[in-house]
């Protein structure tokens, strides 16, 4: 069988004229597009429309949208090209308010700036009032006088720490935990709390807002106990009464004690 597929039959086909000249014509009309690409203005359209014109920042509670730009170090007119976003996220996290931060591109011009703040739960002894975090995290006063409406930790001081430092002592953690057993759903007791004394090692002191002072373990009890407590303020509320002082240090029971009797104006002890 011959091997031969017939190849040599096939017609060769002409050559078309022109190829060359539009080859070269394309070769031209590629040299002119860059030269006239290298004359294009791009530095002036750059700083003309390549450019930041919206600043948006979400989840700001405490920090106005402000001052977070001014944390983040963004202002408008900010090169679009050149924006480091991993850079400006950076700058949010480094600051001790901020837990989280997020940084979004929106539309061709725009940036969205999200981010999650520390919430202060406790006041702490600083020289003046210094916030704390439920993770323990030292935060300094928004301004001069400056405080979250949140119970005082009275005990420990902290004059020498810097802002965003881990408080990881026994005492601020007895705190924490006692702000959150109080502030459980089914209590809602730590907004009635105006200071809460941890400086002895077996019992802790709430002061309420209505001047009574409970007297209860080191550690919060169960919500059995607790949830005692909140009905006996209920109840004493409901009557009118006022109570010097509730004591929960005894297991299943509440103890409260009525304020001293007040002398009358000019008696003496004889």
């Amino acid at each position: 069988m011959s091997l031969y597929q017939g190849r040599a039959l096939r017609e060769a086909r002409p050559r078309r004229r022109g190829g060359r000249l539009r080859r070269v014509g394309a070769m031209l009309g590629a040299i002119l597009a860059i030269w006239a690409l290298a004359h294009v203005p791009w530095q002036g359209l750059r700083s003309r429309y390549a450019v930041v014109t919206d600043l948006r920042v979400v989840g700001g509670r405490y920090l106005d949208a402000g001052r977070v730009l001014a944390i983040a170090g963004l202002e408008g007119g900010e090169d679009l090209l050149a924006l480091d976003l991993d850079r400006v996220r950076q700058r949010l996290l480094l600051h001790p308010r901020i837990a989280s931060a997020e940084i979004r591109r929106r539309g061709l011009r725009g940036l969205t700036l999200e981010i999650e703040e520390r919430v202060p739960v406790l006041l702490v002894e600083h020289g003046v009032p210094w916030e704390v975090d439920s993770a323990g995290v030292l935060l300094a006063p928004l301004g001069p006088g400056v405080a979250a409406d949140v119970p005082l930790l009275s005990g420990p001081r902290f004059d020498e720490l810097p802002a965003g430092t881990r408080l990881s002592t026994l005492a601020v953690g007895r705190g924490l935990a006692w702000m959150q057993a109080l502030s459980a759903r089914e209590l809602e007791l730590g907004a009635r709390i105006s200071e809460l004394d941890v400086s002895e090692p077996s019992t802790t002191g709430l002061l309420l807002m209505s001047g009574t002072r409970v007297l209860c373990p080191a550690w919060p009890p169960g919500t059995r106990t607790l949830s005692a407590l909140r009905v006996v303020l209920a109840d004493l509320e409901r009557r009118g009464t006022l109570a010097q002082e509730v004591d929960l240090r005894y297991e299943r029971q509440v103890i409260v004690r009525p304020p001293e009797p007040i002398a009358p104006a000019g008696a003496h002890h004889s």
